[in-house]
């Protein structure tokens, strides 16, 4: 459990998830939390990612932030989906370790369970029979995540 007073970075806190995490939080009592919007901050952008991390110096980083798209987008455009998200992920995740933040969480999605998976999902589940085909860039992106470092 983290200090009440630590500093978390919450990328993509204006969106559904991380919006929720962050009133959550600070309905906890923690309110050192540290959020940029994508205009303030393109997390594609290593440069932009160090420099972000470099001035808040984070305890904690929560990764709410995530390329998105529809069915639509994610089935003409999944290189840009893949490339995108990795390059977030990559970013944030060399940041974290080079800055020495304690606690890093990275949400998944539940696109990374089976089209057919029994209800409700179970962590067992987990990329045991075929993906949505649609789904299967932003996927393989998102179980990249899976290893602890």
């Amino acid at each position: 459990m983290l200090d009440r007073n630590s500093k978390i970075y919450i990328a993509g806190h204006h969106g559904l998830v991380g919006s929720a995490i962050w009133k959550n939080l600070e309905a906890r009592g923690y309110h050192n939390l540290v959020g940029r919007s994508h205009d303030e901050l393109d997390l594609t952008d290593q440069y932009q990612v160090q420099k972000l991390f470099d001035e808040e110096q984070p305890d904690a980083v929560i990764l709410a932030a995530a390329f998105v798209g529809g069915i639509m987008a994610n089935s003409l455009y999944r290189a840009d989906f893949i490339m995108q998200n990795m390059k977030m992920q990559c970013n944030v995740l060399s940041n974290a370790h080079s800055h020495g933040v304690k606690k890093l969480l990275f949400l998944g999605s539940t696109c990374i369970y089976p089209k057919n998976a029994p209800q409700p999902m179970r962590e067992d589940a987990l990329l045991t029979s075929e993906l949505e085909l649609y789904q299967r860039g932003i996927c393989h992106c998102k179980d990249s995540r899976f290893e602890d470092v």
